[in-house]
């Protein structure tokens, strides 16, 4: 099937859905058919790549909801008399969501989005979109008067009245996109020439010097043959220099309040950054450079270092696997005390990029953010030290990050530049063995304790050892699948045998994990009353997820801490206890935090 029919059977079987979705988030008929149109004219101007996603509709929703935003007046449907009651009721009841959570709502509802993908789509954490959910679809129901088992068929109404509409034919929007391809290739061309006319006058490179043919030998070592086909590479010759890398001056714009020097540019990467299992991340990268940035120290603030590497792959495929093992160095990081904070997707810079923050507990401690990003054949990583146990700079490093890009996307081996770039927090990626549970590099420092976590060999869930007396919960019986437990100790460290980090897991049915849960729950309540010796605090709470901690007398002079916290996600269930001994133990903050790092394991579950 050639590239038109694929495009005109897309085009045909996906407009009525994008439609439906537009005209619910807007309640704008015409501007949501507009949207649609024009959002497939941009389709097929970047055809090329869009027929390689696995999911083309993701691309189009984005556009489609944007252009249908900008163009609707708000309310517009109360001008239309021949709508019909119930749909203008539903409209109304779906104006009064937030935006976010209504466009969540509607991709859960009216699409085959997972819960994880509508978290991307609409820029929010799992955990975030799955509380906005909840209350969107309370709220949507208590305002359309229905009980929530009817939300979908009242959205899935919308959907008559956004039937029998009139389209252009495909080959129109074929004609368009086509025409739109070419208008860019134009006005691309147009600017690159204006710009090469009025440099001589006006413009300085990033280092400050005018751009004259001697200073430009720095950075370019041969002049690339123009491309005779499409989609053909430029030759591997084409290399990237130190003149390519962030400077001094761009490093003091990104990273406020410091004075820089740089203390070294070399031509091999070695093992620079925190996690690194290679010298590079493509190993037949033709190009490579690191260039190292240090920091004047000022009293009473933590000591600054910055670090910038670049590799030149021969083709955008072996870039793209060294993007992917660049980020794994990070994902699965195996150095021992090392633990993953957060992961943050970077939208709108270069083709990929993403951040991580690191923290090192071995002395002398240490936070690491890293930003990984890729632009065409080349990928560029920035890594941020900061001593100790300060807040890290994760602003500081994305404007580093974005500098980075900018500098390298406009060269031949570049690809896309930054387009206003925004950092949005994600799910842990998969790591550990197996890759549903805790692993160490999830894990906080217990107080006083200098020695690393070591996990046990998982095995089945024939005795939940996160149980607490309150709960006795089982992982066992009908229907639990994937059930599976593991400890995590500190060998060595001279520490009580009950103090670990426990944690169990698996799978039910949605509903009866929900059930479970909320037995738990029920149970840790009531456990005050229930067993005389033991009280139970409540240290937070989420639609899917809590956690406690459980005192209990055992004698007059003996009493037993324990924190337990129980999470959900979809049918996936995890339980983590903690038993700390006497001053080696962790902060409230620290064990909450792990509850919910459980959850975003769970999503690695198999079904």
């Amino acid at each position: 099937m050639s590239d038109a029919e694929r495009f005109d059977a897309y085009y045909a079987g996906s407009r009525g859905r994008l439609l439906v979705l537009a005209f619910a988030l807007t309640g704008d008929l015409p501007a949501s058919r507009g949207a649609v149109r024009d959002s497939f004219i941009a389709a097929w101007h970047h055809w090329p790549k869009i027929k390689r996603f696995d999911d083309p509709d993701a691309w189009l929703r984005s556009h489609v909801w944007s252009h249908a935003q900008r163009r609707h007046t708000a309310r517009i449907w109360h001008r239309d008399r021949k709508l019909d009651p119930e749909v203008r009721a539903t409209l109304d009841a779906l104006a009064k969501l937030p935006v976010v959570s209504r466009k969540a709502l509607l991709l859960d509802q009216l699409t085959s989005v997972s819960r994880q993908e509508t978290a991307r789509e609409v820029g929010v954490t799992l955990h975030d979109v799955e509380k906005r959910l909840e209350t969107a679809a309370a709220r949507f129901a208590s305002q359309r008067k229905i009980p929530p088992s009817d939300v979908r068929s009242q959205l899935e109404r919308l959907g008559e009245h956004c039937g029998h509409q009139r389209w252009p034919r495909a080959t129109i929007i074929r004609r368009a996109g086509s025409t739109r391809r070419r208008t860019h290739a134009l006005a691309g061309a147009g600017l690159v020439v204006a710009g090469l006319v009025l440099s001589g006058f006006v413009v300085v490179d990033g280092h400050g010097v005018h751009p004259t043919l001697a200073a430009a030998g720095d950075r370019l070592q041969s002049v690339p043959t123009s491309r005779t086909e499409a989609g053909q590479e430029p030759p591997a010759s084409v290399v990237i220099t130190p003149s390519s890398m962030v400077s001094k001056a761009q490093l003091g714009r990104a990273v406020h309040g410091r004075s820089w020097r740089i203390t070294g540019t070399d031509p091999q990467q070695g093992t620079t950054f925190p996690c690194q299992r290679s010298a590079n991340a493509d190993p037949k990268a033709t190009t490579a450079l690191v260039r190292n940035f240090t920091a004047r120290h000022v009293k009473g603030k933590p000591q600054l270092a910055v670090v910038q590497t670049m590799e030149l792959s021969a083709d955008e495929a072996a870039a793209r696997a060294g993007f992917a093992a660049a980020n794994r160095w990070f994902a699965r990081c195996s150095v021992p005390r090392m633990q993953l904070l957060a992961v943050r997707r970077i939208q709108r810079l270069g083709d990929d990029a993403q951040q991580y923050v690191l923290r090192s507990w071995a002395r002398p401690e240490a936070t690491f953010v890293l930003g990984v990003a890729r632009t065409g054949r080349i990928n560029t990583l920035t890594l941020t030290r900061t001593s100790g146990t300060h807040p890290p700079d994760l602003a500081g490093n994305l404007r580093l990050l974005v500098s980075a890009v900018d500098d390298l996307c406009g060269s031949t081996p570049g690809g896309h530049c930054s387009a206003l770039p925004q950092a949005v927090a994600m799910p842990v990626p998969p790591a550990g063995s197996p890759r549903m549970m805790l692993s160490e590099l999830d894990l906080p420092p217990a107080a006083r304790v200098h020695r690393p976590w070591v996990g046990t060999t998982p095995k089945q869930a024939v005795q939940n050892v996160a149980a607490t007396g309150c709960d006795r919960s089982s992982f066992r019986g009908h229907g639990w699948r994937h059930a599976a437990t593991r400890s995590f100790l500190v060998p060595g460290g001279h520490l009580a045998a009950s103090f670990g980090i426990t944690e169990t897991t698996g799978r039910l049915p949605v509903a009866r994990a929900k059930s479970f849960v909320e037995k738990v729950r029920g149970r840790l309540a009531s456990c005050s009353h229930r067993e005389l010796g033991t009280k139970v605090f409540r240290l937070a709470r989420g639609p899917a997820w809590a956690a406690w901690r459980v005192r209990t007398q055992v004698s007059d002079k003996e009493t037993v801490t324990f924190f337990m916290g129980i999470v959900r996600s979809g049918g996936a269930v995890a339980q983590v206890g903690f038993v700390p001994d006497g001053v080696h133990t962790m902060t409230t903050r620290q064990f909450v935090a792990l509850v919910r790092r459980a959850g975003e394991r769970l999503m690695a579950m198999p079904e």
